[in-house]
C-alpha cells in the first residue's frame, strides 16, 4: 500500500542524511525508523499494561515481541518493577509443555 504523509523540511533533511551515512534510500530510512518506532511503541505500550496491572508479565512479552528475559531488561531499564518470581516461570514452562 502507498501511503502519503507531510515531513517537516528540517525532519526530512535528517532522515536523508541519515540515509546516506547508512547508504540506503530515503523510503528505504523511512520504513526503517518506522519499523523501529513501531517496536518501541509496542514495548513501551506492553510495560505500561503490564505495570498498570492490566495484562500479565508473559503478555507483555508477547506483545512487546521480546522473551521473557529481554522483557525483564526492558522493565529494568523502564524502572518498572518486575513481580515475575521463578514460581511464574516455572508455572509458564510447565503450561508450555503441555500444550506440546
Amino acid at each position: 500500500d502507498i501511503v502519503a504523509l507531510r515531513i517537516e523540511p528540517e525532519l526530512l533533511r535528517r532522515i536523508d542524511k541519515l540515509g546516506k551515512e547508512e547508504i540506503i534510500d530515503r523510503s528505504t530510512m523511512i520504513r526503517k525508523l518506522i519499523h523501529k518506532g513501531y517496536a518501541e511503541h509496542m514495548k513501551e505500550n506492553a510495560a505500561i499494561l503490564y505495570k498498570e496491572g492490566k495484562i500479565t508479565f508473559s503478555e507483555a512479552a508477547r506483545r512487546a515481541g521480546l522473551t521473557l528475559w529481554d522483557m525483564e531488561h526492558f522493565l529494568i531499564d523502564k524502572g518498572i518493577v518486575s513481580d515475575y518470581s521463578i514460581d511464574d516461570l516455572e508455572k509458564e514452562v510447565a503450561l508450555i509443555k503441555k500444550s506440546k
